[in-house]
């Protein structure tokens, strides 16, 4: 099938992308449109499921003129994924019976301690809302009366629920009117899931207050799940045809990985957005808990992942070094650009000149596992100036992603090689510092499609398109390779060592600290 057309749509966390690729990885098309959370609490992160099947009608309608042919005639097969664990009820006829708790939701910190799992998984989730029900919350008198009733206290809606869905399964049950999961997301469905296996754990359910058969069938996430539904091709338009194919979809940091080309024990992917992510296949399921294990798509592996934050630390601190006290719109005209931060922080050597900095601005997850934890500068002086600020908050990304490194390491899998993916990856600096931390070489792609790359690719898997996910590697597209340079790599080996240090001694700290948030 080389003339296959392949759809990949990505349900991200602050927008949805699609994007059009031909089975030789050539981008055909592509058009994306914000779609953000809301937080009404603290710590919630939710949205309205019925946000996303708009968003991505929206996004197909500025895809398809930029498509072959001007319209959607020639898809040939269509993966949706997603940002994952995520809560989406619903019911019978597949209509959301509540807004979505996001993956970022940490409003269940008390039900992960009860199941001894942390509360990024789905399982403390779940079991707050066999607690508490849908949002409490009163609603906004400006709000419309269908949204101020989407607000009514509902107790039992985890009772009422048909199935508990992902972001991209609920996309792809209202293109298909199938429910499915993938095992890439299904492994964040802890504790009630069995990533050795690849099956669910119906006595652990009830720990969780819900009922094996509202959990979809675990289908591979290449699989076919069924085909465009006549209504679904109706409410898109733009020429998509009922019948086609759509495969199960997954998880986006795993598409992500796909994308990149990222397949075989000893590589690793860098995503390098918002958040960072390192993340490291392998051929057995990963066992240690300071990191998320999961499971690849498109290939008979396994993933295990960190992460930190990386472009929210970069544009916390470019925020940060802006003066102006005006209105926004000012401000981002005044914000000093990447370039010359950049520029000013390659006259300072490796190591900052003695900072540090810990990119705690959100708490952390692997390795540590902290929500209390902040960010934190130490070791300024007088002689520091702004080169050294960005440097050093670089280098705290880096470092963070050489924890996870050793964590892997620990748990039996070597990194050889990393690949660098996504925006941040288009700093030479940045990936020469990451390159040099983790002591591997590292190679950008800057063609590369990232997650609708991966998802288009697994669209094409399905439909036997494309033979396996090592032909992945064919999409990456032109590279730039980075060596580590073995000096600066010794001087990170010393900085981590005091990193954690300065972890250890800040922790009871941040304890206090939280006292006064």
């Amino acid at each position: 099938m080389a003339g296959a057309h392949l759809l990949g749509i990505d349900i991200g966390t602050t927008g949805v992308r699609a994007a059009i690729f031909d089975a030789t990885g050539t981008l055909l098309a592509d058009a994306s449109l914000p779609c953000l959370f809301e937080a009404p609490e603290p710590g919630w992160a939710e949205v309205r499921p019925d946000r996303w099947w708009r968003a991505a009608i929206a996004v197909l309608a500025e895809l398809a003129p930029r498509a072959p042919h001007g319209n959607l005639s020639d898809v040939s097969a269509i993966c949706v994924v997603g940002q994952a664990p995520t809560v989406v009820l619903v019911d019978d006829a597949g209509a959301a019976l509540g807004a979505a708790m996001l993956w970022l939701d940490t409003r269940a910190d008390q039900e992960a301690h009860e199941l001894d799992v942390h509360a990024y998984y789905l399982g403390p989730k779940l079991l707050w809302l066999s607690r508490h029900g849908a949002s409490l919350r009163a609603p906004d008198s400006a709000r419309s009366r269908a949204d101020a009733a989407w607000r009514l206290p509902d107790p039992d809606v985890l009772g009422r629920a048909r199935w508990i869905l992902q972001s991209h399964a609920f996309v792809a049950h209202r293109l298909t009117g199938v429910a499915a999961i993938d095992p890439s997301t299904a492994a964040l469905c802890l504790p009630f899931f069995d990533l050795a296996d690849k099956s669910w754990i119906p006595w652990a359910c009830e720990s969780v207050g819900v009922r094996p058969e509202q959990l979809p069938p675990v289908r591979a996430s290449h699989e076919v799940i069924g085909e465009v539904t006549k209504a679904a091709a109706a409410s898109i338009g733009h020429g998509l045809r009922a019948g086609v194919p759509v495969v199960a979809g997954g998880g986006d940091f795993a598409a992500a990985t796909l994308g990149a080309g990222v397949v075989d024990e000893g590589e690793a992917c860098l995503m390098l957005g918002t958040a960072g992510n390192l993340l490291v296949p392998r051929r057995t399921p990963g066992t240690d808990r300071r990191l998320i294990n999961a499971h690849h798509v498109g290939a008979n592996a396994w993933l295990s992942l960190g992460g930190t934050l990386s472009g929210g630390a970069q544009e916390w601190l470019r925020h940060a070094l802006t003066r102006s006290t005006l209105e926004d719109s000012t401000v981002r005209t005044a914000l000093p650009p990447f370039d010359v931060l950049d520029a000013e922080a390659e006259l300072v050597p490796s190591g900052s000149e003695g900072l540090l900095f810990l990119p705690y601005l959100q708490g952390e997850r692997t390795p540590i596992w902290d929500t209390e934890a902040r960010g934190s500068y130490i070791g300024l002086s007088l002689r520091h100036g702004r080169g050294h600020l960005w440097r050093a908050l670089l280098e705290g990304i880096a470092l963070g992603f050489v924890d996870c490194q050793e964590v892997v390491a620990e748990d039996g899998v070597r990194i050889r090689d990393v690949v660098a993916a996504n925006g941040g990856g288009k700093s030479a600096l940045f990936r020469q510092i990451l390159c040099d931390a983790l002591g591997v070489p590292l190679t950008y792609t800057p063609e590369s499609g990232g997650t609708v790359a991966g998802a288009a690719f697994l669209a094409g898997l399905g439909i036997g398109a494309l033979r396996s996910a090592n032909d992945a590697r064919t999409w990456r597209g032109s590279s730039v390779r980075h060596d580590p340079d073995l000096r600066a790599h010794a001087r990170y080996r010393e900085l981590l060592a005091l990193r954690r240090q300065a972890y250890a001694g800040l922790k009871p700290v941040f304890k206090g600290l939280a006292q006064h948030r």
